[in-house]
C-alpha cells in the first residue's frame, strides 16, 4: 500500500487595499494497493509554507513578484510576532518595576 499527497486547493486572500493577506493550501491523500484505489480524503487548509511547500507547485501558479510577496509577508510577519513579543515582555518589566516603586 501507498499513499500519496497531491495539491489539492489554493487559496489566495488579498486584503481591501489589494496588498496580499495570505495563502492557504489543501492536500489531497490517495491511498492505493498497485493499481487500485483503497481511498481518498482530503486534508485540512493549511498556510502555504513557502519554504517548505512540498511538491506544491507554486510556480506554476503565481509569477515570481507573487511568490516574493508571499516571502516577504511571511517574514514581515515574523519580525511582528517577535516585537510584539518583545513588548509583552517590556510591558512585564515595567509592570514590575512600577509595583516595586508603589510598594517602596
Amino acid at each position: 500500500m501507498q499513499t500519496t499527497k497531491t495539491p489539492y486547493e489554493l487559496l489566495v486572500r488579498w486584503d481591501q487595499s489589494g496588498a496580499l493577506q495570505g495563502a492557504h493550501v489543501q492536500y489531497r491523500y490517495v491511498i492505493r494497493d498497485g493499481a487500485d484505489v483503497i481511498g481518498e480524503t482530503l486534508g485540512p487548509a493549511e498556510p502555504l509554507a513557502l519554504e517548505a511547500a512540498d511538491g506544491f507547485p507554486l510556480g506554476d501558479l503565481l509569477s515570481q513578484v507573487q511568490i516574493d510577496a508571499l516571502i516577504a509577508m511571511a517574514a514581515a510577519e515574523a519580525e511582528r510576532d517577535a516585537a510584539l513579543a518583545r513588548v509583552a515582555e517590556l510591558e512585564a518589566l515595567l509592570d514590575t518595576s512600577q509595583a516595586a516603586a508603589m510598594a517602596e
